[in-house]
């Protein structure tokens, strides 16, 4: 599958040229944000279209997954620790905040 590049024109041919697959990978990944794709279309006479443009956005909507690991028991008095470290989000994301609450 061809890699898109900021600027990079990729020309396909029939038979299966009127569409393209956007393949994303760890290492070709397109970052979150708004993103404009423009196809122009060639004939058998070299005459071009004009150009159109598409706008896709990309956008993480995936809720990171919240761990926490905590002692089932304290005697009162005894500092305990709350331990979130094993949370995570679906890469490229990464947990960038964590909220504690006491709840009751």
């Amino acid at each position: 599958m061809p890699t898109f590049k900021k600027g990079v024109p990729i020309t396909t041919t029939p038979p299966a040229g009127g569409a393209i697959e956007v393949t994303v990978t760890p290492t070709t990944l397109i970052p979150s944000g708004v993103h404009h794709f423009q196809l122009v279309v060639e004939d058998d006479s070299g005459n071009q279209s004009d150009p159109v443009v598409a706008t896709v956005t990309v956008k993480d909507t995936i809720k990171p997954t919240a761990i926490i690991t905590a002692p089932t028991q304290v005697q009162p008095g005894q500092t305990f620790v709350l331990d979130g470290t094993k949370s995570s989000d679906v890469a490229p994301g990464v947990v960038a905040k964590w909220i504690w609450t006491m709840v009751d």
